[in-house]
C-alpha cells in the first residue's frame, strides 16, 4: 500500500522522464529505489504494532485474571456453605478458596505490570494490589 508522499513522487519522477530530463533506465532504478524504500518503512512499523497488540491482549488477560480471583473464590465458598447447609454444624473451609484467589491476584498484578502500557494492564495492577494489600492486613 503506498501512501500519498509516493504516488506525488511518482507522479514527479514521471514528469521528470517526460521532459527528457531521465532517461528510460533511469527512471526504473529510481522507481525501483522508491518503492523499495517505502516498503522497508511500512515494515519497520509492524514490530510496534506487533507489540502493542500484544501489550493490549496480556493486559486484558491480567484484567479477566484479576476478576477471576475476586468471583471464583466466592462462587466456591458459598457453593460449598449451600451444599454443607444441610449440616450446622459443619462450616465450609475459607482455606483452598482464599489462596486460589490470591495466586490469581499476584498472577494478575504481574502481568499487569508487564503490560502496563496499556488501560486494562494498568487496572487489573491497581485492582490486584488493592486487593493482596486487604488481604495481607486481613490476615495480619
Amino acid at each position: 500500500m503506498r501512501n500519498v508522499s509516493n504516488i506525488s513522487s511518482e507522479e514527479e519522477l514521471l514528469q521528470l522522464r517526460n521532459d527528457g530530463k531521465v532517461s528510460k533506465a533511469e527512471y526504473q532504478d529510481l522507481l525501483a529505489a522508491m518503492r523499495k524504500t517505502s516498503l522497508s518503512g511500512d515494515e519497520a512499523l509492524a514490530p510496534e504494532t506487533d507489540k502493542t497488540k500484544s501489550k493490549r491482549k496480556l493486559g486484558k488477560r491480567a484484567f479477566v485474571l484479576m476478576l477471576l480471583g475476586i468471583i471464583l473464590p466466592i462462587v466456591w465458598f458459598l457453593a460449598i456453605e449451600l451444599l454443607e447447609a444441610s449440616d450446622p454444624n459443619s462450616h465450609a473451609a475459607i482455606g483452598p478458596p482464599f489462596f486460589l484467589g490470591l495466586a490469581f491476584e499476584i498472577a494478575a498484578f504481574v502481568m499487569g505490570v508487564v503490560a502496563w502500557p496499556d488501560d486494562f494492564g494498568k487496572a487489573a495492577t491497581a485492582g490486584s494490589a488493592v486487593i493482596i494489600v486487604l488481604v495481607f492486613l486481613f490476615v495480619l
